[in-house]
């Protein structure tokens, strides 16, 4: 009489070695993918940044500093501060009806969507620019690292900022910052940090400290 093998279950060793190897493909993929999405969330600041160039350029006199003086007015959602001044005056988006000021210089970040762990107003304290040199127009109108409109009706300049949370995680040495200028110049980041300056042009996003790779939670 032939016997038949009876079917058998994984033993515990195996179990083991399977839930290991999960764990250390979730360790490798999580981060990466966490990295990944927050690079994503990098582009709404690109665009808006951009869109606020343009409309400051399309200007023929000195603009006032009113951020919305040029029409920029970025959607709903944005996880981003945008100033192009002290922030004395801030539009508030923490209720379902954002709160504008006539005098805003600075968008706070969507608290209204993204809510717990925002800062008040959506105001994130941006990581200034370290160094800074501009073109000679930009010297010639008194251009700085402080965000603001430079010069007069027959020649100026503008430098405005951008700071916000990308990676879920507020981290206490920086959020992630961004510059752009009406003026060429030579600027250096604060994390990453790099021994020599980079050019950058007028228009021309500029990532001064980058959440995704040195944010510390």
């Amino acid at each position: 009489m032939t016997q038949t093998r009876r079917n058998r279950g994984f033993t515990l060793i195996e179990l083991m070695i399977v839930v290991a190897i999960i764990g250390i493909l979730a360790a490798i993929a999580i981060p990466n993918f966490i990295r990944f999405q927050a690079r994503a969330r990098q582009s709404e600041v690109n665009t808006n940044l951009k869109s606020l160039f343009t409309g400051l350029r399309t200007q023929q006199k000195k603009p006032p500093t009113s951020i919305r003086a040029t029409g920029f007015a970025p959607e709903r959602g944005n996880r981003y501060t945008y100033m192009i001044g002290d922030c004395a005056a801030t539009e508030d988006r923490t209720a379902i009806d954002a709160e504008q000021h006539n005098d805003d210089t600075c968008i706070g970040a969507d608290v209204f969507k993204f809510g717990d762990g925002f800062p008040a107003l959506g105001k994130f304290e941006v990581v200034p620019l370290s160094t800074a040199t501009w073109n000679k127009k930009g010297t010639d109108n008194g251009l700085t690292m402080a965000p603001g409109v430079y010069g007069d009706n027959a020649s100026w300049d503008f430098l405005a900022y951008a700071a916000g949370d990308v990676d879920n995680t507020i981290d206490t040495d920086g959020a992630d910052s961004w510059s752009i200028a009406s003026a060429d110049g030579s600027l250096q980041s604060v994390c990453p940090q790099v021994t020599e300056d980079e050019t950058v042009a007028a228009g021309e996003p500029f990532n001064i400290f980058n959440d995704v790779n040195c944010g510390a939670p």
